[in-house]
């Protein structure tokens, strides 16, 4: 079993490259060789769906950066982000403007859209198949009055999905992070993707907010995320599997006619301009990884199949089967006002 991995930034082909399988990859073989398929023959639905064929393929896509990343650009807490918590987090908290992903330049005119990179990009560990995640040492250092963020929210290796209003009031407002400024506060620091294109605020649209060394500012407003759009991205991170074949709405799944002969399964999903200037924001990324189902941890965590997918609560716990590191983030630009649609085709090849 081989693969590869194309990125295109709107038409133009970026990157082309081999993946890595892993560990995983052997783990779900041995699942499927000894899960018993009398199980299939119980009359009960979450026992004989066990042998569901789609229990053992892949069902995600998820994006990382490296570890030190997350204790920098918008993962950062400083002392210019603490005042904008301060004089803007209330206009949000009123749902009259969007959440925002706020960072230090390392440019001293922050005011020039050229180059304008975060402070700090990291990057990805070595390639190693025995690893679980996309990344290790994943934990935000920021703390709001003495509550270490990673205390609350540990890392999991890839970038989050906290930025939306259900995230704030559903998950972080149940913690000791409940607090107004503390909870969008929060929802700031671990990030990453934005708003839809269909959620409408009267001041401002959510955005990214670039400072410079002495305190001026620029603001790029979000058009719109797809995944959250579309509502494909959980809140650790993983955009589910879809059906059909528009990859902006989630990770789509095709093959040729010809599949019996070549064993070619490509997946495929979209970032929008903006959720890659979020990603970008939140240093960039590093890591793309694929991911099936892995029955025996969702079943410990109390869940039974058909697992469906879920936002805040999402049933499906995942294992990574394959995982791509690149050297340079793949959000790179020079003018960040000129993003375009980033999408990931990522082919597996069985024969």
């Amino acid at each position: 079993m081989r693969g590869e991995v194309e990125v295109w930034s709107g038409g133009k082909l970026i990157l082309k490259e081999a993946n890595m399988l892993t560990d995983g990859a052997g783990e779900l073989l041995a699942d499927i060789m000894t899960v018993s398929p009398s199980l299939s023959g119980i009359d009960d639905l979450a026992t004989s769906s066990i042998t569901d064929a789609s229990n053992y393929t892949i069902q995600a896509i998820s994006f990382g950066t490296g570890s030190t990343a997350f204790q920098s650009n918008a993962h950062n807490l400083d002392d210019i982000k603490s005042t904008v918590y301060g004089s803007q987090l209330f206009d949000i908290k009123e749902e009259d403007s969007g959440n925002i992903a706020v960072l230090r330049t390392n440019r001293e005119d922050g005011n020039s859209t050229s180059n304008n990179q975060p402070v700090f990009t990291s990057l990805p560990t070595a390639p190693n198949p025995a690893l679980s995640s996309l990344e290790v040492d994943t934990a935000c250092s920021a703390a709001f009055e003495d509550i270490s963020i990673s205390s609350v929210f540990p890392g999991n290796g890839q970038l989050p999905n906290f930025l939306l209003s259900p995230v704030v009031n559903g998950v972080i407002k149940n913690t000791v992070l409940s607090a107004d400024v503390l909870a969008y506060g929060t929802a700031s620091i671990l990030g990453c993707f934005p708003e839809g294109s269909s959620v409408t605020r009267t001041l401002e649209p959510s955005r990214v907010v670039y400072y410079d060394q002495q305190g001026s500012s620029i603001r790029i407003p979000s058009e719109g995320g797809y995944f959250n759009e579309a509502g494909s991205m959980d809140i650790s991170g993983f955009v589910t599997a879809v059906s059909g074949t528009a990859s902006t709405s989630g990770l789509t799944t095709s093959s040729n006619s010809d599949f019996s002969s070549n064993g070619t399964i490509e997946y495929a999903v979209t970032l929008s301009k903006s959720d890659a200037l979020f990603a970008h924001a939140y240093g960039g990324i590093f890591h793309l990884g694929l991911w099936t189902i892995d029955m025996n941890k969702s079943l410990l965590n109390g869940n039974t199949p058909p697992f469906g997918f879920s936002l805040l609560d999402n049933p499906r716990k995942y294992r990574l089967f394959c995982r791509k590191g690149v050297s340079k983030d793949l959000t790179y630009i020079e003018d960040i006002t000129a993003y375009e649609d980033l999408t990931i085709k990522w082919r597996l090849h069985f024969l």
